[in-house]
């Protein structure tokens, strides 16, 4: 986790010395409402289809369990069995989902590879 933590100093300093007002922070609002995390929508769909929702509504792809192909489009979430599409991969790469948005990734028990800006980090599921 070094490397996100180096990740998130080197945004936050971004952040801090960006100038204010402008359409930069309508974008930084957006993105914080993409990222807000609804519990009920992941208890009423599960947490890989809530957390799909979540990745693809921030520009993110998923590879689900059993599958080779990325999905990308939000519109082309797949249907049928909540329970059938397992998350097993995610390219954030270019996204713009927030450390707020991370609790999406609490229950994800198929999860093994998670790419941000263009370095892949193996996902260690603890199982807490």
């Amino acid at each position: 986790m070094k490397l996100l933590s180096k990740t998130a100093q080197t945004v936050y300093a971004f952040h801090k010395t960006r100038p204010p007002g402008g359409s930069r922070e309508f974008w930084g609002w957006l993105n914080a409402v993409f990222n807000k995390v609804d519990y009920e929508r992941i208890k009423a769909v599960g947490p890989d289809r809530a957390a799909s929702e979540w990745l693809l509504r921030c520009g993110a792809r998923v590879r689900y369990q059993g599958f080779d192909r990325w999905q990308h489009d939000y519109n082309g979430l797949p249907t049928g069995p909540l329970g059938r599409y397992k998350i097993q991969a995610i390219d954030a790469t270019e996204s713009c989902i927030m450390y707020r948005g991370f609790d999406h990734l609490d229950d994800l028990k198929h999860l093994e590879e998670i790419k941000f800006n263009r370095e892949s980090l193996p996902f260690i599921n603890s199982g807490i």
